[in-house]
């Protein structure tokens, strides 16, 4: 069952979310957590829970959440035809259910929100490192339009 997340799933939430930053902490150092921020975290997902704008779809089974995503409206400059941009963050389902189809399931929720919200097109960050969510999204209907890179600065201040 699908349904929207509420202020008391934010363990679960956070868990999945958690999950998530684990698999992609190999691929990029982007994605490590810093153990001390946990509660910072956690407020950013009871924002986005508790948001106008902003939902946390989750699938729920036999009382437990197994999958999330995590869906907002964006608005950017009306100069670009595109310009009420859905967003979709954080999606992840527990290992064990994928390749059921709640991944599937959860953006067809999503999707539906951001229509229902005036959004003309979604857009999300794919790992380049994750060739799975890729050919997830590409099935989905999406495709590349621009590449995410990231300079780490960190040892240009350490000199």
């Amino acid at each position: 069952m699908i349904r929207e997340a509420e202020p008391e799933d934010l363990e679960e939430v956070y868990e999945l979310w958690l999950e998530l930053m684990r698999y992609h902490q190999s691929h990029h150092v982007m994605f490590a957590i810093n153990p001390r921020k946990v509660e910072l975290q956690k407020d950013e997902l009871l924002s986005r829970i508790r948001g106008k704008r902003s939902r946390i779809l989750v699938f729920e089974q036999d009382g437990e959440l197994v999958g999330m995503i995590n869906v907002s409206m964006r608005d950017a400059s009306e100069v670009f035809k595109l310009h009420r941009k859905g967003y979709i963050a954080e999606t992840v389902v527990q290992d064990k259910y994928r390749g059921s189809g709640i991944g599937e399931e959860l953006f067809g929720a999503a999707k539906k929100w951001l229509l229902d919200m005036g959004a003309d097109h979604i857009e999300a960050q794919v790992s380049v490192q994750n060739p799975g969510a890729q050919r997830f999204w590409q099935a989905q209907g999406f495709s590349p339009s621009t590449q995410h890179i990231i300079l780490d600065l960190r040892e240009e201040k350490r000199k």
